[in-house]
This record gives structure tokens, C-alpha cells and sequence, in this order.
């Protein structure tokens, strides 16, 4: 499998994470900024229901790839996450909410 597959399952691992609302993984892929500025966006520490999820597109950007994933529930929102390599393993070191329902 090339590297854009490894990075395809692991993102594929932290949406299904969020859909089951698996804290210690969703910690895990997220680097602290990201999940603050995350959490802002979606408004604060409150939990939202997300009942499925679908990955939209990635592409490179430098060392980096940019994924774009549809998470589906009552408020359906689209997020862009900036993948990196930190140390051995892929993070969330940026994110964005780009679209709301």
C-alpha cells in the first residue's frame, strides 16, 4: 500500500472515531490546536451527534495532505484537516470547518 492509502486508513480510523465518540483515538489524531480551534467552531465543548461520515477529497500540500470529510447528523458540517507527520505518526495539526447545514 503507498503512503496515500496508509493516510486514507488512518483517516478513514479517526472519522469512525468520531462517529463512536472513541475520545482517546480522537485525542490521539489531534494535535492540541487543532482540537481547541475544532472545538471553538463547533461551539465549544458541547457534543454533537454525528450519525455517519463521508471523505470528500484529499490532495498534497508540501509534506502535509489535506482531507476533506463530510460528517453527517441532525447539523451536518464539512471539515478541511491539514494531515502531518509528527514524529512517527500521521496528526490533525490544523482544522477548519468549512461548511454547515
Amino acid at each position: 500500500m503507498g503512503e496515500t492509502g496508509a493516510i486514507d486508513d488512518i483517516v478513514h480510523r479517526h472519522a469512525r472515531a468520531i462517529v463512536s465518540m472513541d475520545i482517546a483515538q480522537i485525542m490521539n489524531d489531534l494535535e492540541p490546536r487543532a482540537m481547541a480551534k475544532l472545538q471553538q467552531q463547533v461551539g465549544g465543548g458541547t457534543a454533537i451527534r454525528i450519525n455517519d461520515y463521508e471523505l470528500l477529497g484529499s490532495r498534497p500540500d508540501g509534506e502535509d495532505w489535506l482531507y476533506e470529510v463530510r460528517y453527517i447528523g441532525p447539523q451536518s458540517f464539512n471539515v478541511q484537516a491539514r494531515w502531518s507527520q509528527v514524529g512517527a505518526d500521521w496528526k490533525v495539526v490544523d482544522a477548519d470547518i468549512i461548511e454547515r447545514e
